[in-house]
């Protein structure tokens, strides 16, 4: 129930995120009035524009299916052992998916797929913010990409 409850919080926070980017980008515009005075509806002047449309999907992050020049990745910062996990003797894998985005940033939304105790998946998602890369291409445009990432975590 926990995990549900926080997967909405997340959900929530980045759809609020991805209106606050496109307000900010120019691509939907804010009115006085959000409202419609007859139908009472949330008016957007960018919906009805066919331009703005196609420029809204060319930010939805591809995969390698979308037939794009995969993203090039130049440093995989390596994340902190929890001693706490260690104590505990902690090990295993945090598998994490990703968005590499076409600016250059690994993108805010982080998916864990698989996670470890004790502070590991943390150190894991902190590690992967700090990725280096040259984005995906497109049609020689950067694009943004989903990836999946691999941390191992072993006791020596």
């Amino acid at each position: 129930m926990k995990r549900v409850f926080g997967l909405i919080v997340i959900l929530a926070f980045a759809s609020a995120c991805a209106v606050d980017s496109l307000a900010q980008s120019g691509r939907v515009k804010r009115t006085e009035s959000p409202k419609d005075e007859t139908k009472g509806e949330v008016k957007d002047e960018a919906k009805d524009k066919p331009q703005d449309k196609a420029r809204a999907n060319d930010d939805k992050p591809l995969t390698l299916k979308d037939g794009i020049a995969r993203a090039i990745i130049k440093s995989k910062p390596n994340p902190g052992y929890p001693p706490e996990a260690r104590s505990y003797g902690v090990r295993g894998v945090v598998k994490l998916r990703i968005i590499l985005g076409a600016d250059g940033k690994v993108g805010d939304k982080v998916e864990v797929l698989e996670g470890l105790p004790h502070g590991v998946t943390e150190e894991a998602i902190k590690a992967a913010r700090r990725i280096k890369f040259e984005s995906a291409r497109k049609d020689g445009r950067p694009v943004s990409q989903y990836v999946i990432v691999f941390y191992h975590f072993n006791l020596y």
